[in-house]
């Protein structure tokens, strides 16, 4: 079982990085002097489309088997709409595009108000088609409420949650999204190898008995680790541009480390407990040793916003 995960894992990672270079190489930052406009994400977007389909068909299996039945198409449409305006936004914003531009109280234009609006907005409609399709298939009282409820918690939770993921990657670069994906990974590492040696004391018995308080402060020691590694060694080498204050080199790693990680497995425990409550154990058996796609991105979409307010203050500075 370990051997599986472990290959599976690496194999995962290497998929991830090949995609992660092309998507560097193609777009914009090795375009521009030839003025090919290929917008950052043309490749990882589509990917991570891909990704939100099977998240969304395993959230809808999983409120199935709690009682809840929403329309799945509203679900499939509410989050692939969420994720592809909230890429748009930030290309148009990227090209200066002068489509919805919106004026923060500084002055000017700035890129998050614009792409907040697209998203807000994707959101808005989401709910709305949830509403109208509801409205579309009621015959009789009874259900509709607890349907819609489950409509509206899916796209909350998958799609709002990516709209982070995906405006960490589009505003701050390749290395924003990789620090957020190494940093919840070497947490989960750090947890699952900890707990195996040495817990002892569970952290949450009946959502997940498995975990530890010994795991998760190897978690957070291993999520440490790979911060420190990624903003002090490997960011300045990769990017020549990348901006970082002397106090956020002494301590926005620890910051960035500590923060995304117990928020990490919040997310972790977050996609327990709504497997719990339908008594499941995996969301899916897509992913050999891991179980389905959200086994995999649960962590992720709960730490993508704590991640991203970490980079827009500057905790751990910028890059383009």
């Amino acid at each position: 079982m370990l051997l599986r995960r472990v290959s599976v894992g690496f194999f995962i990672v290497l998929c991830f990085l090949l995609l992660c270079y092309l998507d560097f190489h193609i777009g914009p930052y090795s375009n521009r002097e030839h003025r090919i406009w290929l917008p950052r994400g043309v490749i990882l977007i589509p990917c991570y489309l891909f990704c939100v389909f099977f998240l969304s068909r395993e959230v809808i299996r999983i409120l199935n088997a709690a009682g809840l039945h929403p329309l799945s198409w509203t679900v499939y449409l509410g989050n692939s709409l969420i994720v592809i305006n909230s890429w748009l936004a930030n290309v148009f914003q990227q090209y200066h595009l002068e489509v919805c531009k919106t004026q923060i109280s500084q002055g000017g234009w700035h890129w998050a108000a614009t792409a907040s609006l697209f998203a807000l907005l994707s959101i808005a409609i989401a709910v709305m088609i949830s509403f109208s399709a509801e409205m579309r298939r009621y015959s009789h009282p009874g259900g509709v409420t607890i349907n819609l409820a489950g409509s509206i918690f899916a796209i909350s939770y998958l799609g709002v949650l990516s709209c982070f993921l995906i405006q960490l990657y589009m505003a701050y670069g390749v290395m924003a999204l990789l620090s957020v994906v190494i940093v919840t990974k070497m947490c989960d590492m750090g947890a699952y190898f900890v707990g195996k040696a040495i817990g002892r004391n569970k952290m949450s018995p009946d959502l997940s008995p498995g975990k530890t308080i010994e795991g998760a402060i190897g978690g957070i020691v291993f999520a440490c680790l790979g911060a420190l590694i990624l903003f002090v060694v490997a960011i300045p080498v990769v990017i020549p541009n990348y901006e970082s204050s002397k106090n956020s080199l002494l301590y926005g790693w620890i910051i960035f480390g500590t923060i995304v990680a117990i928020v990490g497995m919040i997310g972790d425990l977050a996609g327990s407990l709504i497997k719990r409550d339908s008594n499941m154990k995996d969301s899916g058996h897509s992913i050999p040793g891991f179980g389905g796609v959200l086994d995999v991105f649960d962590s992720l979409l709960m730490a993508a916003p704590a991640a991203y307010f970490l980079w827009t203050f500057g905790i751990v500075g910028s890059a383009g």
